[in-house]
């Protein structure tokens, strides 16, 4: 009963703060970074914002069409969100091992199905960790294996995970032998989350998205949170623009959805970055432990996107500046970019929603970070 009431307060204490929020009044300095950022994205870019700041949420919403900058209400639209799907199932992970069903430092190998060749070198194995911050080693898509990525070229070039099965990724593992020890080096992996999609499922009884759906689409009233996009929420479906300016269709995939199959709405974020920033009900602790910053060990590599960022479970952690650190993750896919990230010791939390892929030209800043997701940084330095 207790777990009832606590979910049950949880969606009541969000309802009432989004619905004392949706008026606040915007910051001018705000909004100017906003069209700063935004104006040269390409005609047809839709941007979805929220800013949790003294206590009260803005949101704003612009369209650009030709040359102007129009204000739109689109927090109840759908987009993708990309990898940020990666932060729902670390926090399932973790889930699974408050209820101790698994611990972090298992063996990768056994919650397969298939054997490795050989799974260890030098006293060493991959462990669940090593896929959830994303220091396995591990090939990290269908590029690395030629039948899946040939099809995916020549039949959803746009989508090139669309065809990437499970089985053929047990088969690559089938002939992987380890010749080296695994967690010392960070390397970017969508299939790592594929699998741990695949352990989730196997542990819970049930799908991945079932899993998501159950312990926090619904106890977040994330009632506006898709895995696809059907006939009853295709009208809300912002269409995505792709890095050649295209028309992009919905990324949904199959091995790979634990790594980026999220499609949702900025009301809808909000709930969980609410959720990810303030305290909740034990019963949705998981969520915290997958912020867990493992005494910032996991140094990420220097480039323009990663430098000063630290991995977590499942979060990354930007310790640029070490007096205001915050917790974020970006998503991409074929024609969407989206940003969420918090400070907690300033009270602060950013949610950015696109529907411009990060490849397209326009989208990229002059450090070649994407736009949507330097401005969402630089609303959390504000």
């Amino acid at each position: 009963m207790k777990e009832i009431f606590d979910k049950k307060s949880l969606v009541l204490l969000l309802q009432i703060c989004l619905m004392g929020t949706v008026l606040s009044a915007q910051s001018p300095g705000l909004i100017e970074l906003i069209k700063r950022e935004v104006q040269n994205l390409p005609d047809g870019t839709e941007v979805s914002i929220g800013v949790l700041k003294d206590g009260g949420w803005t949101k704003a919403g612009y369209r650009l069409e030709g040359d102007s900058l129009l204000p739109v209400k689109n927090d109840d639209k759908i987009f993708e969100i990309g990898s940020i799907t990666k932060t729902f199932t670390a926090s399932l992970i973790m889930k699974l091992a408050d209820e101790g069903k698994l611990l972090l430092t298992d063996p990768m190998q056994d919650y397969l199905p298939v054997q490795l060749a050989q799974d260890s070198f030098e006293g060493s194995t991959i462990t669940v960790q090593h896929l959830v911050t994303h220091t396995s080693g591990l090939s990290a898509g269908p590029a690395s294996f030629i039948l899946p990525y040939l099809r995916a070229l020549i039949f959803t070039p746009k989508n090139p995970n669309r065809n990437f099965k499970a089985k053929q990724y047990y088969r690559y593992l089938r002939k992987f032998e380890l010749d080296y020890v695994p967690g010392e080096e960070w390397d970017y992996n969508n299939a790592g989350y594929g699998l741990l999609g695949e352990i989730a499922s196997s542990l819970n009884g049930t799908s991945w998205e079932e899993s998501v759906q159950q312990n926090i689409f619904d106890p977040l009233a994330m009632y506006n949170s898709y895995f696809e996009i059907t006939k009853p929420n295709k009208d809300r479906f912002v269409e995505g623009i792709t890095a050649k300016g295209k028309r992009s269709k919905p990324w949904e995939m199959k091995f790979i959805n634990a790594a980026g199959a999220i499609k949702s709405t900025l009301n809808d974020m909000i709930r969980y970055a609410s959720t990810e920033l303030t305290a909740a009900p034990d019963s949705l602790h998981f969520l915290y432990a997958a912020q867990d910053p493992l005494s910032f060990s996991i140094r990420m590599p220097e480039g323009k996107l990663w430098d000063g960022n630290a991995m977590g479970l499942g979060w990354w952690h930007n310790l640029e500046d070490e007096q205001h650190p915050f917790i974020w993750h970006g998503g991409a896919s074929g024609g969407y970019t989206s940003f969420i990230g918090f400070s907690k010791s300033g009270n602060k939390a950013v949610v950015i929603l696109t529907n411009i892929s990060s490849s397209h030209p326009s989208a990229r800043a002059e450090n070649r970070i994407p736009k949507p997701i330097l401005l969402g940084q630089k609303i959390l330095r504000m």
